[in-house]
């Protein structure tokens, strides 16, 4: 008999997902547009998923370390080199005044602020049930999203130890296709910054002072409405999920020796950098970021019950990649402003991909960033806007 699964909610506010009798399984049927205003409503009224970080230099160094083979120097970020890879950044809490820490490289942040759910409660693909509409939706994938940054330095993440905070909530969400066949798009904003050792340590503070701090701190992230307007924080992530029913067996064999339609680009880049990810490079960032996904780490897994041929690239690695490449095309002083991408196919382990860049001829300041499959079409599709960094002096961090 096959199984699926039953939707519940723990106790944690999220679903958990358990093995029973699809047979035993009490059917519903909803229209498109029933199933968008229900699921809209599930989704959207979760609470914010809050998460704190200590920004050790650690994981970041790990992720430059896991990345040394497949990127050349000139994409490196500025404090990191292969050739002593054992460098490791210094933390200084000494420096809090001055522009000389080891700042985050753009797009790390993702190797930071994990998950909080153990190992009893993930899902059976390996996945984490913060923003899963549950069954019969039971299949994720990355579809893309947007990042923006604060271009003052003084709200820059520093590798210095400092608390940081992520608050994640989920923002929209909409269905897509036919009954029966439907895709549930989810799209999440998370908010990042700094929650600093002064201001939130109980080492700088005593009785209830944290607890109100870390209170109007949240209310204060919370109430931002304009993105334009950065205020305290670091960058706003946005990130949009899929959500696709189970395919049969058979669907999953077709799908893995069939070939994709392929979306050649129209201009042709001014820089490239080719590299092929091994399966140790995703088992790495599977590490890094505290992804248990089996389309990642198990073939079998990817080929018959996802329907790939092969291990699946992380979205967020696909991220950090043209982030990287892109950096090395920045002049002195610039810094991204903001960068949209879509996920239009999948990039295999142990197949050549190529990260495009091209400066756009008409902007100054936009850049149009892309990676190519083997078969030389458009996987990731991304534009970025670039500007000056705002070097401005500060004294402290306001919350």
């Amino acid at each position: 008999m096959r199984s699926s699964t039953l939707f519940q909610i723990t106790k944690r506010g999220f679903p958990a997902f358990h093995s029973v009798p699809l047979s035993s399984r009490p059917l519903r049927f909803y229209s498109t547009e029933s199933l968008q205003q229900s699921l809209h409503k599930d989704l959207t009224s979760r609470a914010p998923n809050i998460i704190f970080d200590y920004l050790s230099p650690t994981p970041s160094h790990l992720l430059n370390v896991s990345l040394a083979d497949f990127l050349p120097e000139s994409c490196y970020p500025p404090d990191f080199s292969k050739s002593d890879m054992s460098d490791l950044p210094f933390a200084r809490l000494e420096s809090l005044h001055e522009f000389n820490r080891a700042l985050l490289p753009q797009g790390h942040h993702l190797v930071y602020f994990s998950p909080q759910v153990p190992g009893s409660e993930l899902l059976p693909d390996g996945t984490d049930p913060l923003q899963s509409p549950g069954p019969p939706f039971v299949r994720r994938m990355w579809a893309g999203g947007s990042l923006t940054f604060n271009p003052s330095m003084k709200r820059h993440l520093q590798l210095d130890t400092t608390r940081a905070t992520c608050i994640e909530k989920i923002s929209d969400v909409s269905v897509k296709g036919t009954e029966g066949d439907e895709k549930v798009f989810v799209s999440i904003e998370r908010r990042i910054g700094l929650a600093g050792h002064k201001y939130c340590d109980p080492l700088y503070s005593s009785g209830s002072e944290p607890r109100e701090l870390f209170r109007r701190f949240v209310r204060g992230y919370l109430q931002i409405k304009d993105t334009t307007k950065m205020g305290n924080l670091s960058l706003v992530e946005t990130r949009n999920l899929v959500f696709m029913r189970e395919k049969s067996a058979e669907a999953a064999k077709a799908d893995a020796i069939k070939t994709g339609k392929i979306l050649k680009p129209a201009h042709a880049p001014d820089f490239t950098v080719a590299m092929t990810p091994t399966k140790s490079l995703l088992f790495r960032f599977s590490a890094l970021t505290f992804n248990a996904h089996g389309i990642h780490l198990d073939p079998q897994y990817a080929r018959e019950i996802e329907g790939h041929r092969n291990l699946l690239l992380h979205g967020p690695l696909s991220l950090v990649v043209m982030l990287s490449v892109l950096r090395s095309q920045l002049k002195e002083g610039e810094m991204v402003m903001r960068f949209d991408y879509k996920n239009l196919a999948p990039l295999y382990a142990d197949e050549e991909l190529r990260v495009c860049i091209r400066k756009d001829t008409e902007k100054e300041d936009k850049f149009d960033v892309w990676i190519e499959g083997k078969e030389g079409g458009y996987a990731v599709k991304g534009s970025a806007v670039v500007g000056q960094t705002d070097t401005t002096p500060f004294d402290r961090i306001d919350f």
